[in-house]
């Protein structure tokens, strides 16, 4: 599959009505990072308008792809490349309502039920709410046309399509009067073009508190694999249909978490490529990382790598295949021979058992449990050498909406309590520091 065209041809719409929610706001400050203009319109009054306004002005300016973005929606930034890299019109991610026990969305008619997760993928719905939705431009052309929709307000600054004008349709027992966003899709599926939502997307609506998929089905324990069975539906498999599971290899890699930060890594490590240099990594999971270290920073005959991991996978990892794990990390730094070593145990026993060791860098990527982050760090600090590099993985990662699951609250207490023992060399969905004291 080709690669998709530029961040930049990619717009972010996000119409506030009021505050961002900051977790929301971190996520679109990565995707301007990354290249996405991001528009973020505050103060609407009625939402149909700001999204054809929005629309209209995108689309005039030249750009083929619309994102749009709800101000309380919580989102992983890697999950708006996940839709564009499907090269389809028009793709979503799905999210409950806050407090019905409803998705944001209409499935098709006759959907017994929705798998969601570690095992979802592209299903069709027959709406879905706009709180995290890929457009291309060929689908507002198509509406326009189809549907002959005028330019309105040309006597004003600010001309604008109706591509979101609320409608009503007409239902087995009445007619039915659709949002803007469900309005836009009916208007679509008439065009020719329908909409697919992308189950694996974890999104969080933020209301009370964070809605997740599992809210839509009664329950509140979250799940890395979820299947909502849909109320009134006659029984039948789920959609999407889930593929028979495929063992994994015994060598090479079957995830991808690392190459986006590598010119990152390159940048930092510099100083240490080619140097006799000794790193500690905790958390390899299949050595990824691993082996671009051994190839890239520790060429030097005398450095060594060593690592500590439980390859058990932790909750995040749940609904994966981890057979063979561990044979896998050593299948693929087996080439490297004795320059790498390790442990297979929990970090804190580990790390708390290493006496008289120094390190040049130490990477922490186990646990996303808060406390077991904190825990790493300061086991490792010790560890590190006068000018070495302390680096984290995952900050802004938010696969669970309860804080203390999350990475940052584990990373942002050490920082603190370090404070004045450190420079800060980099933040973002990394963080990594030198030790100065």
């Amino acid at each position: 599959m080709p690669d998709p065209a530029p961040p930049s041809s990619c717009v972010v719409l996000v119409p506030a009505g009021g505050p961002i929610e900051p977790a929301c706001d971190d996520a679109l400050r990565e995707l301007e990072r990354r290249g996405h203009p991001v528009w973020r319109y505050r103060g609407y009054s009625a939402v149909d308008a700001v999204r054809n306004q929005l629309a209209t002005d995108a689309l005039a300016a030249g750009f083929d792809e619309l994102m749009w973005v709800d101000s309380d929606v919580v989102f992983d930034p890697a999950d708006v490349e996940r839709l564009r890299v499907h090269r389809l019109p028009f793709t979503c991610g799905l999210y409950p309502k806050k407090g019905p026990r409803q998705f944001a969305c209409e499935f098709l008619p006759g959907t017994p039920a929705v798998r969601f997760g570690v095992n979802g993928g592209l299903a069709e719905v027959r709406y879905c709410g706009f709180g995290f939705t890929h457009v291309r431009r060929e689908v507002f052309d198509g509406v326009r046309m189809f549907h002959r929709l005028p330019t309105c307000n040309q006597r004003f600054t600010s001309p604008l399509v109706p591509y979101f004008e609320p409608l009503s349709v007409p239902e087995p027992g009445g007619r039915w009067s659709l949002s803007e966003d469900y309005a836009f899709c009916d208007r679509a599926r008439r065009a020719g073009f329908v909409p697919f939502a992308d189950t694996r997307v974890r999104l969080w609506h933020v209301g009370g508190y964070r809605y997740g998929w599992e809210d839509a089905g009664g329950g509140a324990t979250r799940y890395a694999d979820y299947t909502f069975h849909v109320p009134g539906a006659p029984p039948g498999n789920s959609v999407p249909a889930v593929a028979p599971p495929t063992p994994p290899p015994a060598e090479g890699f079957t995830q991808d978490w690392f190459t986006a930060h590598a010119p990152l890594w390159e940048r930092l490590l510099a100083p240490l490529a080619g140097r006799p240099a000794h790193a500690l990594e905790v958390g390899v999971f299949e050595g990824r990382g691993s082996v671009w270290l051994l190839d890239h920073v520790l060429m030097h005959p005398d450095a060594t790598l060593t690592w500590v991991d439980t390859f058990a996978g932790g909750a995040d990892h749940a609904g994966m295949d981890l057979a063979g794990l561990e044979g896998r990390f050593r299948a693929n730094t087996a080439r490297f021979g004795d320059k790498v070593r390790g442990t297979v145990g929990r970090s804190a026993d580990v790390l708390r058992g290493m006496t008289g060791e120094r390190f040049d860098l130490a990477y922490i990527d186990a646990s996303h449990a808060a406390a077991d982050v904190l825990a790493d760090a300061v086991l490792a600090w010790p560890l590190l050498k006068p000018g070495g590099l302390l680096g984290f993985d995952d900050y802004r990662w938010r696969g669970s909406p309860e804080p203390e699951r999350c990475p940052a609250l584990g990373i942002d207490a050490f920082l603190a309590a370090m404070r004045g023992r450190y420079a800060e060399l980099h933040r973002g969905d990394q963080v990594w520091v030198r030790r100065t004291g």
